[in-house]
């Protein structure tokens, strides 16, 4: 569960790909998901809605909370957020990247994969996702997605009552972006 709220967080960073000369800011409606998979077809869905945008002009953060995501269970979202991604400690997942990694064309469209930083568990470290940016008159609609494997930031494997996910989780974004 937890790898999937990395990995969302890397998503919504890869998804930030805007044209180099305009300042953008998120604007319109947000969304992350993960998936993490077990033994015998387990499947783990978490969403949550919460991301912010911080554009510097060479690079773009995105930064979702760890707080809201949400599995669906309470008390898995409880040991989800207490015991392997230690919210209280590490209460967000950053990506950061590179404008010059996002590649758009002069509509400001485009699509791609690219590399970034994510920052979880307290460990920062190069990740690649794919990206998709789509313009609607002053505003882009953006969307990513990347695999996380728990392990390389640190977080133990999820297991209760012996059903364990595996480390990789796959993550989706999408959030809209407006000029600034």
């Amino acid at each position: 569960m937890k790898k999937a709220v990395f990995a969302l967080g890397a998503l919504a960073i890869g998804l930030v790909t805007a044209d180099a000369a305009a300042k953008w800011v998120r604007g319109g409606d947000a969304s992350v998901t993960f998936l993490a998979t077990g033994p015998g077809g387990l499947q783990i869905k978490g969403s949550g809605s919460d991301l912010t945008v911080d554009d510097k002009g060479d690079t773009v953060t995105v930064v979702v909370p760890l707080k809201d995501i949400d599995t669906g269970i309470a008390l898995r979202n409880k040991h989800m957020r207490d015991k392997y991604l230690e919210v209280a400690k590490y209460p967000t997942v950053e990506l950061t990247v590179s404008r010059a990694e996002i590649r758009l064309g002069a509509s400001g469209e485009g699509a791609g994969d690219a590399n970034g930083t994510m920052k979880l568990h307290g460990q920062s470290k190069p990740v690649r996702f794919h990206y998709s940016v789509k313009r609607s008159g002053a505003a882009s609609n953006v969307a990513g997605s990347l695999r996380v494997n728990m392990k390389d930031f640190g977080i133990e494997e999820p297991s209760f009552m012996g059903a364990t996910v595996k480390p990789e989780v796959d993550v989706n974004v999408t959030f809209g972006m407006k000029d600034g």
